[in-house]
């Protein structure tokens, strides 16, 4: 409510007898021995903001120069910090008034000291002005009173966090030498070599910026002997630092019951229920900072509780709530408009953590499947590609675990966790990966990664994680069934003799190559998965399908004894594979038996596998058929 006096001076000023001629100097004196504290306060709000600036203006100035008391003064830039509006004509004025106030070394260090604040808050839209203050800040005089010099360096810490100048940087490093100012110039310090971490473009800078700001906090912290914001920001920074070890400290519980008492303590210290948040200032930014802070750390000691746990219980939780919010903590937490060197840090750490867990991948793509409409699927999509290329990069260059010499499956294993690799199914898993590398002729290995390349312009195969892992591993073990028969005699498998039936009139049906090629399949880790002459999948029936969580596939099999290349195997048989593939993925197996007489012999099996795209008449979506062509009426290489 404004005060009587406060309306009485405005009713006099807007056309009142007794102020009709009365000059600015007149209404300043008025007000100096009228209106003090709220008053006066009151006062300079109603006056900026009159239509008779030409009176009000110079009246305001004079008092902001030596006039209000200390009370008024606080109050004042309480004010302007909470939003209040200077005319913008007058902005530059009256930063230079509050300046002038801030340097008279007469006056009380409470007032001195809000007057630079306010000069500081009306210099936020006032380049000249905001000029003007940086160099009344580089002229402070270190044997001032300390006091207004501890007020003085958290103004230029916060002008500093908004204009680059290694002026100030040297002069807080300076008042951190002056004993009552320590504390602040040391805080400002820390906040300052922070934003250089944030800032940085290596892991290794920003690491040793992050270090130098927890010093400069445990400084302040230690300089002050009890300040609640030190203590958290230093307990943070700490957590931050244990985390990029990969090392999680025995004490992680305390650790986090730590940072929750100093995020309580320093709220409490905050709390101003009878004031708005002064959040048109620089310096009411740092509020939020803190509690931002806080909760990275919280959330980094809890990231690493769930790392150490080889099972998460609540996956999408965790991923959400952790994994995502600390892979883009600067834009997470933070509020900042790209990442940072904050990320340089963390992100990998959590990339390696992720790529000796075998299942995160696999978590990530389920949360992204069910959280399509989420504003962070680009980060869990990014941080997928990363696991996955660290994976593979370990893989394709052999990490330092591994043994020197060693293979690239064998480095894998090494690098597994030590409680994966003492499972027994673990185990056996990695013996065979090693055994496949290790006995796989490299023609056959080269034709399935020829084939698999191909594939990804498929768009059902790039988009579908788990169609795409069930695809892989049907297409392997098909060029392992087509090799096997390439290779293997009657003498050995009986049941591949009608591959060498040469007889016209006892020639194999589709049937046969069906039965060996679904018993072959049974006979794998597929077993589960493969199903022979499912009815109702594209109105027809099946020959082979393979169904893995939300993908099913279909192998469809055929005979021919025409010589046909391959393209037009496909042209005369795929559009019957693909008419399969109408409400699932757009990718399937065309295996044909070839028929054809070749005296006995076989083309070289990358002969007799290729990969074909192709578009059906009846629509415009794309569709990827693997063709294999499996040699019948052979005859042994003795007979040949």
């Amino acid at each position: 409510m404004v005060a009587d006096f406060v309306q009485r001076l405005l009713a006099e000023l807007d056309g009142g007898a007794g102020l009709d001629g009365l000059t600015s100097a007149q209404l300043a004196d008025r007000v100096r021995t009228d209106a003090g504290g709220i008053d006066g306060a009151d006062a300079f709000v109603a006056l900026v903001g009159h239509p008779r600036s030409e009176v009000t203006m110079p009246a305001v100035a004079e008092l902001v120069r030596s006039g209000f008391d200390t009370l008024s003064v606080v109050e004042i830039a309480s004010w302007l910090g909470r939003g209040g509006a200077v005319p913008v004509p007058f902005v530059r004025t009256l930063g230079q008034a509050f300046l002038v106030r801030s340097g008279d070394t007469a006056s009380d260090y409470g007032s001195r000291a809000h007057a630079l604040k306010a000069a500081m808050v009306l210099a936020q839209s006032d380049r000249s002005l905001l000029r003007r203050l940086q160099s009344d800040l580089l002229g402070l005089d270190l044997a001032d009173d300390g006091e207004f010099l501890r007020h003085a360096a958290r103004i230029v810490g916060a002008v500093l966090a908004h204009e680059e100048d290694g002026d100030l940087r040297d002069l807080l490093a300076r008042l951190a030498e002056v004993g009552d100012a320590e504390a602040e110039a040391s805080m400002e310090l820390g906040f300052d070599t922070l934003r250089m971490g944030l800032d940085a473009e290596t892991p290794d800078a920003a690491m040793n910026a992050f270090r130098g700001a927890r010093d400069w906090f445990r400084r302040a912290e230690v300089a002050s002997g009890d300040r609640p914001d030190a203590t958290l920001y230093r307990r943070c920074l700490d957590a931050l630092v244990t985390f990029q070890s990969g090392h999680a400290a025995d004490d992680l519980g305390s650790r986090i019951d730590g940072i929750k008492a100093s995020a309580f303590t320093y709220t409490a210290y905050l709390a101003t229920p009878d004031r708005p948040e002064e959040t048109s200032s620089w310096l009411g930014s740092r509020t939020e900072e803190r509690v931002h802070w806080s909760m990275l750390a919280l959330r980094l000691g809890a990231l690493d509780t769930s790392l150490l746990k080889r099972a998460w219980l609540d996956a999408a939780a965790v991923i959400q709530e952790e994994l995502l919010a600390i892979y883009t903590a600067s834009r997470s937490f933070l509020g900042r408009d790209a990442e940072s060197g904050l990320e340089a840090v963390l992100r990998p750490r959590v990339v390696g953590a992720l790529g000796r867990e075998l299942h995160s991948l696999a978590l990530l793509d389920q949360w992204i499947a069910e959280n399509a409409g989420s504003g962070l699927v680009p980060a869990a999509a990014s941080l997928r590609e990363e696991v996955a290329d660290a994976m593979e990069a370990v893989v394709m260059h052999r990490p330092t675990e591994a043994a020197a010499g060693s293979s690239p499956t064998a480095a894998f294993i090494e690098f597994l966790p030590e409680a994966l690799r003492q499972s027994a199914v673990a185990r056996v898993a990695a013996g065979m990966a090693v055994l496949v590398e290790a006995t796989t002729p490299l023609a056959v290995r080269g034709l399935f990664e020829t084939v698999t390349a191909s594939l990804p312009r498929n768009e059902d195969y790039r988009a579908d994680p788990d169609g795409r892992m069930l695809f892989d591993i049907v297409l392997w073990l098909t060029v392992q069934f087509v090799v096997m028969r390439s290779n293997v005699g009657v003498s050995t498998l009986a049941r591949g003799r009608y591959l060498f039936e040469r007889d016209p009139k006892k020639l194999p049906v589709e049937k046969d190559l069906q039965d060996d090629y679904h018993e072959f399949m049974m006979g794998t880790a597929l077993s589960e998965l493969c199903t022979a002459e499912r009815r109702d999948v594209g109105g027809g029936r099946a020959d082979i399908q393979f169904s893995f969580t939300r993908t099913r596939t279909v192998a469809e099999l055929k005979r021919s004894a025409m010589r046909l290349t391959n393209g037009k195997l496909v042209e005369r048989f795929g559009l019957q594979q693909v008419s399969y593939e109408v409400t699932n993925v757009r990718y399937g197996i065309l295996m044909v038996l070839d028929l054809r007489d070749l005296d006995g012999g076989q083309p070289h099996v990358s002969e007799r596998i290729s990969v074909h795209h192709l578009t059906p008449g009846w629509g415009s979506s794309e569709h990827a058929v693997v063709l294999f062509r499996l040699q019948g009426r052979r005859a042994t290489p003795s007979k040949v």
